[in-house]
């Protein structure tokens, strides 16, 4: 399966000190060049790239694509709008944590997925216990991570309490 990211899940999981679990999971990550080098400001780009996260850079054709979404979606950057370029190219689904590039992925009809997904596949796959993902969830919310409260507090209810 191939995730594509925008730059809040790297930070997201950069803050939970997740990094290194989140590329045992059985997916390729990728995102485009211009969210690497503009967006993801607070991660060590290198050490991702070290990890396996997989850099596409995009084609003119690719770039003119973003253009036109941009004419049907104002508000994503046109840079989140380059993960779903990519993620229509390359058959991914999108992860990230941006309502309006979720909410055109979705008018898009491509899978969306946050940060919560990548968490409950962590601890469902046994890569992280429960007791990891609540100290996790709960360094990313102390960073300022912005997650839909009811889901959050269910995960940290049953992740607490296991």
């Amino acid at each position: 399966m191939v995730c594509v990211t925008d730059a809040n899940i790297w930070i997201d999981l950069h803050n939970a000190d997740l990094l290194d679990a989140a590329f045992e999971l059985d997916c390729t990550w990728r995102t485009p060049n211009i969210v690497v080098r503009d967006e993801v400001l607070t991660v060590d780009r290198d050490m991702l790239m070290n990890l396996g996260l997989d850099v596409r850079t995009l084609s003119g054709d690719e770039l003119n694509r973003i253009l036109t979404l941009n004419g049907r979606y104002p508000n994503p950057s046109p840079k989140d709008l380059s993960v779903l370029v990519v993620a229509d190219v390359d058959d991914g689904i999108v992860v990230s944590g941006d309502g309006p590039l979720r909410d055109a992925a979705r008018n898009e009809g491509m899978t969306v997925h946050g940060v919560l997904w990548v968490l409950d596949r962590l601890v469902d796959e046994a890569i992280i216990t429960k007791a990891r993902a609540a100290t996790a969830l709960n360094a990313m919310l102390q960073q300022g991570a912005r997650l839909p409260e009811d889901p959050v507090e269910g995960r940290l209810e049953d992740w607490q309490s296991s």
